[in-house]
């Protein structure tokens, strides 16, 4: 891949000076990030249209903006304690308002998910969630489920989730001092 981006730069170097050669060069550079940067944008874009436009297993309809979550699910805290693998695990209610069953995506993208502090400090998601995906959250149609999702910074500081663009409130009931099992 360097040779490649390289290769128009060797070309036109040779026959620059100075300021012109530097010129050149930012030039050629500065096109080649920008489009890494877009095809990789497309790569990422193309990935969660094709996961949204693609029929599931299980028959699950896929929603990954906050006004589809919004109009297909209710979400709440139920807690935030101490995890065992150090952070803050946060339990959600996630109720499913359909018949069919949702697959929740986007917790990682644009900042999706985010635990706020007692001083408005953001915390961001972990990669790791058992029993979920690290990124998206099933829920069977028409029922209620608990998920846990997994943050850096202290339960005992949580005041607020912000998922999918909503702000659910920790209940001070709900910060427990004790990691689970």
């Amino acid at each position: 891949m360097r040779r490649l981006l390289l290769a128009p730069l060797l070309l036109l170097v040779p026959a620059c000076k100075g300021e012109t050669a530097k010129d050149v060069t930012a030039t050629v550079v500065g096109k080649t990030v920008e489009v890494a940067k877009g095809a990789g944008s497309g790569v990422v874009e193309g990935f969660a249209e094709g996961r949204k436009g693609a029929a599931s297993a299980d028959g699950s309809r896929t929603l990954s903006t906050a006004e589809e979550v919004a109009a297909n699910t209710e979400l709440s805290v139920l807690e935030a304690r101490p995890s065992n693998g150090g952070g803050v695990e946060v339990v959600l209610a996630v109720t499913n308002k359909t018949a069919q069953p949702l697959h929740l995506l986007g917790l990682h993208e644009s900042g999706g998910a985010q635990l706020l502090d007692k001083d408005g400090f953001a915390t961001p998601l972990q990669a790791r969630s058992p029993g979920q995906s690290a990124d998206s959250i099933k829920v069977p149609p028409s029922v209620k489920v608990k998920a846990s999702i997994y943050f850096d910074g202290e339960a005992e500081k949580a005041a607020k989730v912000r998922v999918w663009g909503r702000e659910l409130d920790v209940p001070a009931a709900a910060t427990a001092a004790k990691p689970q099992p």
